[in-house]
């Protein structure tokens, strides 16, 4: 009994810092290091119990005002991160995504991973990464797929 609590951990662990590696990779993952701690910004990371209710295990969002550089190195990023989508709706305007969603591609189908972004009418950029278990698709499917 006592073993398989311990594989149980361990197996847990192994998919947590699986989990963490995976964003870290990302190329957006720089514009959360560069300006998460700037003044003007706004990001909000959550993990633990936090998010287990809503059934996910890692929420990470940031808020910018959008200037012409931050808006092209978000771009430049989301060009890289999207090569690993399986599933990508996008709304762009004169050549800038002002909209996204991605959903990348997980080898192990055990973690659902989402890029989203979006360029507000009030000027900011909101960036957001969002990962969790095969029911955080339902979730998001809800909260940023409008049904038509």
């Amino acid at each position: 009994m006592k073993t398989n609590k311990y594989l149980l951990l361990l197996i847990m662990i192994i998919i947590s810092t699986g989990g963490l590696k995976a964003q870290e990779e990302l190329r957006i993952n720089n514009v959360f290091e560069k300006y998460g701690k700037q003044k003007g910004s706004t990001m909000v990371v959550l993990s633990g119990k936090a998010l287990h209710e809503h059934k996910l295990d890692k929420y990470k969002g940031i808020t910018l005002n959008s200037d012409r550089d931050i808006i092209n190195e978000i771009q430049h990023c989301l060009e890289t991160d999207k090569k690993m989508a399986k599933q990508i709706k996008e709304v762009i305007s004169d050549g800038i995504i002002t909209s996204g969603f991605y959903q990348l591609s997980d080898k192990s189908n055990l973690i659902k991973r989402y890029i989203l972004f979006k360029i507000g009418n009030d000027g900011t950029a909101t960036l957001i990464y969002i990962e969790g278990g095969s029911e955080s698709e339902e979730l998001v499917n809800r909260l940023f797929i409008k049904k038509n």
